[in-house]
């Protein structure tokens, strides 16, 4: 698997050059690929088939994260990063969504510090036996 996600991210890196040879434009880092770490964790969210807003979430997550596993974003950058709206045009509520589902999953943790307009929100990778299991919602539409 390691090779074919070093082959895909070799492709895009040449894709990327060669538009700024030819005159392109500089291609916006939200639209890059997670490196590092945090580009294992997030290969692995997907081969877990998450909604297109967690999954949205977790690669602009894990393209902050890099090396490491933890990040402290506030929520609004966050969501200009994912740049997607929900259906009342809610940027911040799509990433909420995306967010709990990753929760929900045990696929990351959150520690929030502070109140208000002060608060720091800290988001942990995390990929334990609990990301492993099917959520009940899951289990109840195989049952279906």
């Amino acid at each position: 698997m390691s090779d074919l996600m070093d082959e895909f991210r070799r492709k895009v890196d040449r894709h990327h050059k060669a538009r700024l040879r030819r005159g392109g434009s500089v291609v916006s880092a939200e639209l890059r690929l997670p490196v590092g770490q945090a580009a294992k964790w997030y290969w692995s969210l997907v081969d877990a088939h998450p909604p297109r807003s967690a999954r949205l979430t977790a690669r602009q997550l894990a393209r902050l994260c890099g090396d490491d596993s933890r990040v402290t974003v506030p929520w609004r950058s966050l969501a200009d990063a994912v740049g997607v709206e929900d259906a009342a045009g809610r940027k911040v509520a799509y990433v909420e969504g995306g967010v709990q589902w990753l929760l929900d999953a045990g696929w990351l943790s959150k520690d929030v510090q502070g109140r208000g307009c002060a608060a720091r929100t800290t988001f942990s990778l995390e990929v334990g036996e609990s990301a492993l299991e099917p959520l009940p919602m899951d289990l109840a539409e195989a049952a279906a």
